[in-house]
């Protein structure tokens, strides 16, 4: 175990310093790094404190959103565990390249090895995602007309990438729906995968078993899906838990603004950050996305007139705690539930051993 996660990092490593050197190539090009370096200098600590609470706080509440989701289909998860697997798999989020599906891939991993049917697992995080989906698409929507309203349109770039955003979240939102209710689709889409693995395989793989885990868990999951819209009242809570969620993320970046003294209009930061979440559920193929989210993140916010200089200060404050604050802590709580896992295998064998 240890070693698999030692080579985890070790292939991480070098894509992290690609995507780091990226940025430091976009600041030298771009950005007066000496101003830069001076909005930094002169940070509240205080504030910037209260912005790593608000990020803590956002996990608090996205944790609580899933948790609800799980509790109406009878999934006994403690919200400790639960708490601590949103934390770890934000940790695979940002070492595994592929961070719209790898973290709810491995919260749905590590709760099914608590007994969790994985069709329940996985309905619980498909809804949050679809749920996380819609917000994001509110929030760019009712931002941009906002401004519109109030004939203070956003610049064209910004105008442009709303409207891209808007439309392929929908595309997706559209298909993922449809499979929600095409439960026959799914057993079909899921056949075909297993029946072309074991073409390539040639049956080496005997993957009959697999086939069969599969129809139940797709059956789990279609039941979960008719349970929560038997109760809709049910979601209330997850759907407030969630839009508290978003809030605090956006919290997070009015704070490190106002720790570094400068004012920027909430619409403002809530269609960046709602771009910045869109383009990180993009797999670009570089852990956390670093180097592209930060380049990204500092243009956006220049597109609104912010100098880049400030743009690229806050950019390295948000940064150092949606990224390596939350990577430290997600480690911590990865070894936790690798620690966990091994006491509990010791625990099984030595009962096997007394039997």
């Amino acid at each position: 175990m240890m070693l698999k996660r030692k080579k985890l990092l070790s292939r991480t490593i070098p894509f992290l310093l690609l995507g780091l050197l990226a940025f430091i190539l976009y600041l030298i090009f771009f950005v007066n790094i000496g101003e830069m370096i001076g909005m930094i200098k002169q940070t509240s600590l205080p504030i910037y404190l209260f912005s790593v609470v608000a990020t803590v706080v956002e996990i608090f509440f996205f944790t609580s959103a899933w948790y609800y989701f799980l509790k109406p289909l009878s999934a006994a998860v403690s919200f400790k565990k639960a708490f601590i697997y949103s934390w770890a798999s934000n940790f695979i989020d940002l070492i595994v390249p592929a961070e719209s599906v790898s973290g709810e891939i491995s919260r749905v991993y590590f709760i099914t090895r608590d007994g969790i049917d994985a069709g329940k697992a996985a309905a619980s995080v498909v809804t949050q995602r679809i749920l996380g989906a819609l917000i994001t698409i509110g929030a760019l929507t009712v931002g941009a007309l906002y401004r519109v309203i109030f004939q203070n349109p956003f610049p064209s770039l910004i105008q442009s990438l709303i409207l891209f955003v808007v439309a392929i979240s929908v595309i997706f939102l559209s298909f993922i729906l449809i499979l929600c209710f095409k439960e026959n689709w799914t057993q079909k889409i899921i056949d075909m995968i297993i029946t072309l693995i074991e073409r390539v395989s040639h049956g080496r793989w005997g993957l009959d078993a697999w086939r069969d885990k599969a129809r139940k868990g797709t059956r789990a999951f279609y039941e979960s899906l008719r349970s929560f819209s038997a109760n809709p009242e049910k979601l209330i809570l997850p759907i407030g838990f969630s839009i508290l969620s978003w809030f605090f993320g956006v919290l997070v970046y009015y704070l490190v603004f106002a720790a570094i003294g400068y004012t920027l209009d909430w619409v403002i930061l809530i269609v960046v950050y709602s771009l910045v979440l869109s383009l990180k559920s993009v797999p670009v193929g570089l852990p956390a996305e670093v180097g592209v989210t930060e380049i990204a993140m500092t243009a956006l916010f220049g597109a609104f007139s912010v100098p880049l200089y400030i743009s690229a200060a806050a950019t390295v404050l948000i940064r150092i705690i949606t990224v390596w604050f939350r990577f430290v802590v997600g480690f911590g709580a990865f070894q936790w539930v690798g620690v966990k896992t091994l006491i509990e295998n010791e625990t099984v064998a030595r009962q096997k051993n007394e039997k």
